[in-house]
């Protein structure tokens, strides 16, 4: 009788279990997430590059400059007094001679006022070369070794065959992350008056102020940067230049910066003995033209 009474009891529950249908859980779709659309950098934009687009880049030295007469003087003598009459306070009376108080600024300009009328011109570190052909380029000295401005006949040099530019450009340099610049190739650099000496100071201040422990005594007006801080230390200056709108990076040697790209300023922010260096102590260096990165 009790088995009977267990058999019944299993087929009830086996029957009971069987009657109940449950309703499958719908499974969701996962919803797409967005996908950001990439911001384009931003195009470099050089001096002479419209007049330079149009002829071959030259990857072969040129060992064939003989002083044949020149080619060019005119439109490089109009360019020379485009620049000072557009830009005169880079110009100084010396006497009988006129210094440059700005390279960058003038050979720069040379470049541009070239360009627009339809030349392509460089620089190579010492002279300004200048083409329309790929099978020939003049060379021109605009500046003295003291900085005085050279004009007429006395700037040709050369002529070079086959033309000895446009050459492959550098690499691009790096910046601070979110730099809204884009990327730039200096023609030369030299001392000038610093423009962005005062925020220099102000950041260093604010890297002492704010990360002491760096220091060995951060109420020193030039401390001395703890073992272990120096890549840090120049870190923090550059976010603290950044705050204030520029851009950035450290070359291991020198701190550059930048608010456009007509120039950057170079500072060297630490002294060979692990001393911070201040602007009167001769942390700025050299500016660029155009910008250096």
């Amino acid at each position: 009788m009790r088995q009977r009474r267990s058999y019944l009891v299993l087929v009830i529950a086996f029957l009971g279990a069987c009657g109940k249908h449950e309703t499958p859980t719908a499974v969701s779709s996962p919803v797409p997430v967005p996908t950001a659309t990439p911001t384009a950098a931003p195009t470099p934009s050089l001096p002479g590059a419209s007049s330079c687009a149009r002829l071959p880049i030259q990857t072969k030295d040129i060992g064939n400059c003989p002083v044949e007469g020149a080619n060019f003087q005119k439109q490089v003598d109009a360019a020379v007094a485009q620049v000072r009459a557009q830009q005169p306070e880079i110009f100084a009376d010396a006497g009988p001679n006129t210094l440059v108080l700005s390279s960058g600024r003038l050979l720069v300009g040379v470049i541009e006022n070239l360009d627009k009328m339809g030349l392509c011109a460089g620089f190579d570190s010492e002279e300004i070369q200048v083409t329309n052909d790929p099978s020939f380029n003049d060379q021109y000295h605009l500046i003295t070794s003291r900085g005085y401005l050279r004009t007429g006949e006395s700037t040709y040099r050369a002529t070079c065959h086959p033309a000895a530019f446009p050459t492959p450009r550098p690499p691009f340099n790096p910046t601070s992350p979110g730099c809204r610049l884009p990327s730039s190739l200096d023609i030369t650099c030299g001392p000038e008056n610093a423009v962005y000496d005062a925020d220099v100071e102000s950041a260093l201040d604010q890297v002492i102020r704010q990360h002491p422990e760096a220091f060995d005594n951060p109420q020193a007006h030039a401390p001395h940067v703890n073992e272990g801080f120096l890549n840090i230390y120049h870190q923090w200056f550059i976010d603290a230049m950044v705050q204030k709108g520029y851009c950035g990076w450290w070359d291991s040697e020198e701190v550059q910066i930048k608010k456009e790209n007509r120039f950057s300023e170079h500072y060297k922010i630490f002294l060979s003995d692990g001393h911070v260096r201040r602007v009167d102590g001769g942390a700025y260096r050299s500016t660029c033209w155009p910008a250096a990165f």
